[in-house]
């Protein structure tokens, strides 16, 4: 074992040895072009290592090292020509100069998203990963799983050492939470849970659900971990490690692990965030270095080792010689999915050469179980290119794809040889030709009648992947809920996993919609997937909706455990209320106040008095039969009793028809009283008398016109202020017929997922 305060003057040591064994060049040697559609770039001069024998240990089971930079991107990378801003890293260009570089390598364009990939050989669309933050679905197929049960053969003992990022917004402070890697598949886990750390030097250590504090730089400590762990390990082993660097925080790493001369000041890294950003990635490459010298020299004949970053640069430090500022990470274009990557050591027989076959992070979890030997699983979206390890021209896709779901970019993107299209959320599209334009800076979207049938094939290869998420819907495919009435009374949230679809129609517009809802579950919450198109036909009231309905990208998660908050909390214009199931949300309020603007927009002080209550006939909302309407983008949503998936029949309880933004179950009208089935009463009323008149104030009678005209009475009806109440011990809402209709607060909290994207 490499004690810690033994690693500064070990490190130069380690560093020189490592540079002996790959035959590496400073990366001024190692730079090349950035490859196209069109060729490979130039080649690194160097010596290759002749490949392994038969009887060699490379040919045994190999270890697998897979080694992931967190935000790193082509033009923080010296083995591509995209920057003429690179770090020195002599370790990485070894691998490179004994390996074989990628260059049309897609992930996702964030952390989150790309590691669900990687993990389960899944789209996040067919996944549930395709957001961050979110949290994996620990019964769902993982690498490490697969690895470790082998149908007969040696099992691999797994470890993923670093930042793990898939346990949810809630990691940090959810002790239970703390296991999901080993629920996961994960043998031993060490690293942050957490995507993110406040300080490199004092950073949430968490080993096998146990957290502590550690004050060691992160990317030294892994590695110190790293480095433990596979000196305990008998062949085979399979190592995930997950630096946090180069991620901000941006700062000035140990001075023996760089070789920029930086001061470290705060108001320096401010000013010139990118050289930090470059001096972790140097420091990264120097503890890669100690890893690898610390492997003997048969372990690592029998290792492959793959390298890649998780998504492109941040746009802060990108380098805008080679992307648009606006192209770098959590965006869709080249700058932020296509990545670095680099397979070296065992079973790599091409060394010192490029490959432009189009490979996508998906891949990984094929390609890895090709390498060991283990069956590779059907129904997923991976696909193995190991035979591209010792021979070109063996490419097994013909379009890339890619996914993100955010509150700024949602959209797909495929890709092929030359062309690749993009499509966001709204029906926005762009075309690009990337031989041509690398940068993406000319959109030709207005000439697609030249590009018919290429953009028509790009169109059927993402939505054969898109579909693939109701077809491998647990319950066997997607049921049909037009006009559903439901029946299941059971508060968890798990009960209602489906995939589910309607065909519905705008009475007003004459136009078919098809609904889409997507429900899945992990142990600690419910996550629903929707366009936001109801089960129902819409649109059939007496006048046609202000706006026009479509197509939404949703995606809401509840806990699957609620609990009640010490405090309620309010109704506001910034979260919607709750998601009912048939894929529309609730949103009770309206941004229209007595006195303010023109009474219909742009009241949105959650203390402005007077806020209008959509559901009164004569403030002239235009809602439907169904007590709805659409918001500016299209939206369709309630502002009262839906009228649709529960019976008004007074002999049948009603049963759940959605859930709260707090977890807690929404139920129709209907309870038990005694012996008596009736509707639950709320235990608001109307006020009495008269308004306040005057500067201000909108005179008179309480009639209903205002939220305000109502008060609650404790003990008036059945319900409580936030119009829930419990039984048999679990706390639920009912909808009724009057004031506030769905909800009156929460009594838990809200997920985040339900905050207002605008």
């Amino acid at each position: 074992m490499i004690k810690p305060d033994m690693t500064r003057s070990l490190r130069t040591g380690c560093y020189l040895f490592v540079i002996a064994i790959l035959s590496a060049c400073s990366s001024s040697d190692s730079q090349t072009s950035i490859d196209t559609a069109e060729g490979p770039g130039s080649e690194v001069p160097a010596t290759p290592e002749p490949p392994a024998t038969p009887d060699s240990p490379a040919s045994q089971e190999p270890n697998i090292l897979f080694i992931i930079a967190d935000d790193q991107g082509l033009d923080a990378s010296s083995q591509y020509s995209v920057s003429q801003d690179l770090p020195n890293t002599p370790i990485i260009d070894g691998l490179a100069q004994n390996g074989l570089i990628f260059d049309n390598a897609w992930a996702t364009p964030s952390c989150t998203t790309t590691r669900g990939s990687l993990i389960t050989g899944l789209h996040g669309v067919n996944s549930g990963v395709d957001t961050v933050p979110n949290l994996m679905d620990p019964n769902i197929l993982t690498l490490q799983s697969l690895l470790g049960d082998r149908n007969g053969l040696p099992g691999y003992s797994s470890a993923v050492i670093g930042k793990w990022h898939l346990a949810g917004a809630d990691a940090a402070s959810d002790p239970d939470l703390q296991l999901h890697p080993n629920n996961s598949g994960v043998d031993y886990y060490a690293g942050n849970i957490s995507g993110v750390i406040d300080d490199y030097f004092e950073w949430p250590l968490t080993v096998n659900g146990s957290t502590t504090t550690s004050t060691e730089y992160h990317t030294t400590a892994v590695t110190d971990l790293a480095i433990d762990w596979t000196q305990d390990q008998s062949d085979p082993w399979f190592l995930w490690l997950a630096y946090v660097s180069p991620h901000s925080p941006f700062h000035l790493p140990p001075a023996d692990l760089h070789t920029r001369t930086l001061s470290g000041e705060a108001s320096d890294i401010q000013s010139n965030p990118r050289d930090y950003y470059l001096a972790a990635i140097e420091a990264m490459d120097t503890e890669i270095g100690r890893l690898l010298a610390s492997m003997s020299a048969d372990t690592r004949d029998n290792t492959l080792i793959v390298y890649l970053g998780d998504n492109g640069t941040p746009q802060r430090v990108i380098d805008t010689a080679a992307y648009l500022r606006t192209h770098g990470k959590g965006t869709l274009y080249e700058g932020g999915i296509r990545i670095p990557m680099i397979a070296s050591g065992a079973g790599v027989s091409r060394v010192n050469e490029r490959e432009t076959a189009l490979v996508n992070t998906v891949d990984l979890l094929s390609t890895i179980a090709d390498a060991t030997g283990t069956t590779i699983p059907t129904g997923l979206d991976s696909h193995s290119f190991f035979s591209l390890l010792d021979a070109n021209g063996n490419s097994t896709r013909e379009y890339n794809y890619s996914e993100f779901v955010d509150n700024s970019v949602t959209g797909w993107t495929v890709r092929d040889a030359t062309l690749k299209l993009i499509e966001y959320a709204d029906g926005t599209r762009e075309l690009y030709n990337l031989s041509d334009d690398p940068r993406e800076e000319s959109n030709l979207i207005d000439q697609a009648a030249n590009f018919g049938s290429e953009i028509t094939a790009l169109e059927n290869f993402a939505n054969q992947v898109r579909t693939d998420s109701v077809e491998t819907d647990t319950q066997g495919g997607a049921a049909d809920i037009t006009n559903a009435i439901l029946e299941n009374q059971s508060a968890n949230c798990a009960q209602y996993v489906s995939n589910s679809t309607s065909t519905v129609s705008d009475v007003f517009n004459t136009t078919v919609f098809n609904g889409s809802l997507q429900i899945s579950t992990d142990a600690n919450s419910c996550s629903f997937s929707t366009n936001a198109i109801p089960n129902h036909d819409f649109n059939d009231g007496s006048q046609s909706f202000p706006n026009n309905v479509s197509e939404q990208v949703d995606v809401y998660t509840i806990s699957a455990t609620p609990v009640k908050a010490a405090a309620v909390t309010e109704l506001a214009l910034t979260r919607d209320n709750a998601i009912l199931l048939n894929g529309v949300k609730v949103d009770l309020l309206a941004a229209a106040c007595f006195g303010v603007g023109d009474e219909k927009t742009g009241c949105n002080d959650p203390a402005q008095a007077w806020r209008f209550d959509p559901m009164f006939d004569t403030n002239g909302f235009r809602v439907d039969s169904h007590n709805a309407h659409t918001q500016p983008d299209g939206t369709y949503h309630y502002h009262g009793l839906p009228n649709a998936l529960f019976s008004d029949d007074t002999t049948t309880l009603s049963p759940v028809v959605g859930f709260a933004a707090d977890g807690f179950p929404i139920y129709g009208s209907n309870i038990q009283d005694v012996s008596e089935i009736r509707p639950a009463t709320s235990s608001y009323r109307l006020k009495t008398g008269a308004r306040p008149s005057g500067q201000g104030q909108p005179g008179g009678s309480y009639d209903g016109t205002f939220r305000d005209d109502y008060e609650y009475v404790a003990g008036l009806g059945d319900l409580d202020e936030c119009n829930g109440m419990s039984v048999d011990g679990t706390y639920r809402y009912h909808m009724t017929n009057a004031f506030p209709h769905i909800i009156g607060c929460f009594a838990g909290t809200p997920d985040d997922s339900f905050l207002k994207r605008n």
